[in-house]
């Protein structure tokens, strides 16, 4: 029999893992479920930095650097969106750093604290200490269709409808169901009360000689992409609003300014806000259960809570989303 697949999601985790699971099973019927347009999705504005925030990630990490690192190597950037950038992070908490070097410094590129002569001479007004590295990044918009586009060419199915329960997808004829909600995936899951919010917002701007990401800590930043610079961001634990407000601006602005004042004024040319799916680890996990109404049995794979590390995690984390699939089905 074909194993009839659905992937609830079509950001960039249900579109990697259905992508691998493709791969990796071709005999498969695949389909993914969105509830609305990619474009109003948490995947399609990130500028896609790679970086990691826990080491426990750490592996998710290398396997997805590997993976950009292909993608670089043989296909066009303006198709993937996938480029090599470097760039520095500066933070007067010294272990904030070295936390970082330590969940990433040997995957990433040129790993190095920069010494007093180089803070000082790049930043008016430097903290305590600098990192920099080079390392890939993947913008959202372009990434994720790229990935939409090579499912389409394995015959997997895109279909929007809004999906409130897994029994119900269960019941329309599907064995195994991945759950790639991101936020919502604690919700559909009906036992995981944890996930939250982290409203995000960023702005796009005019500076093609902006060539360099820049970050001070964690939330205050600029990254550039093809064709604009994002400048970021807000990290609002537990916040549902997306109206970007001039408070947000401002706060924003203000903040990248004071780090970089050759920025001032910028022409803004975008904008955009986000919910990001909040968890304290991502969700990698299989379960078997029986549809209440009609008592089938299938096998929910579950898969978010990605944090701000979607796209640096995701194709690590899909691997192991891909094993539980096969095992499911006695490959």
């Amino acid at each position: 029999m074909i194993p009839k697949i659905a992937v609830i999601g079509e950001g960039v985790i249900g579109c990697t893992s259905a992508l691998q699971i493709a791969k990796a099973i071709p005999n498969s019927r695949i389909t993914v479920l969105h509830d609305k347009p990619f474009e109003k999705s948490c995947s399609a504005g990130p500028a896609g930095l790679f970086r990691i925030d826990y080491e426990e990630n750490t592996e998710y990490g290398r396997a997805s650097f590997a993976w950009f690192s292909h993608l670089y190597r043989t296909t066009k950037g303006t198709e993937t969106g996938v480029k090599l950038v470097s760039g520095h992070i500066q933070s007067d908490n010294l272990e904030s750093l070295k936390q970082q070097q330590r969940a990433y410094g040997d995957i990433v590129y040129n790993f190095r604290f920069l010494d007093d002569r180089e803070r000082l001479d790049m930043f008016p007004e430097p903290s305590k200490h600098c990192i920099h590295y080079t390392a890939y990044a993947s913008e959202g918009n372009k990434y994720v269709p790229y990935l939409r586009n090579l499912l389409l060419e394995q015959k997997v199915e895109f279909k929007q409808e809004e999906v409130t329960s897994l029994d119900t997808v269960a019941d329309a004829g599907y064995d195994i169901i991945v759950n790639c909600a991101g936020l919502y995936g604690g919700k559909l899951a009906g036992d995981d009360d944890t996930c939250y919010p982290i409203r995000g917002v960023i702005l796009e701007v005019d500076a093609p000689w902006h060539k360099h990401f820049n970050y001070r800590d964690f939330t205050t930043f600029t990254i550039p992409k093809e064709h604009s610079v994002v400048i970021g961001s807000t990290k609002q634990d537990n916040r549902w609003d997306l109206e970007i407000t001039d408070e947000d601006r401002n706060d924003i602005l203000s903040r990248y300014i004071k780090l970089h004042p050759g920025m001032r004024e910028p022409k803004i040319v975008k904008e955009w806000s986000a919910l990001r799916p909040g968890r304290k680890h991502v969700r990698i996990e299989a379960q078997k259960r029986t549809a209440s109404g009609s008592g089938k049995e299938y096998t929910v794979v579950h898969h978010y809570g990605h944090g701000s590390n979607g796209f640096t995690l995701g194709w690590g984390t899909a691997i192991e989303v891909t094993k539980l699939v096969k095992k499911a089905l006695g490959l």
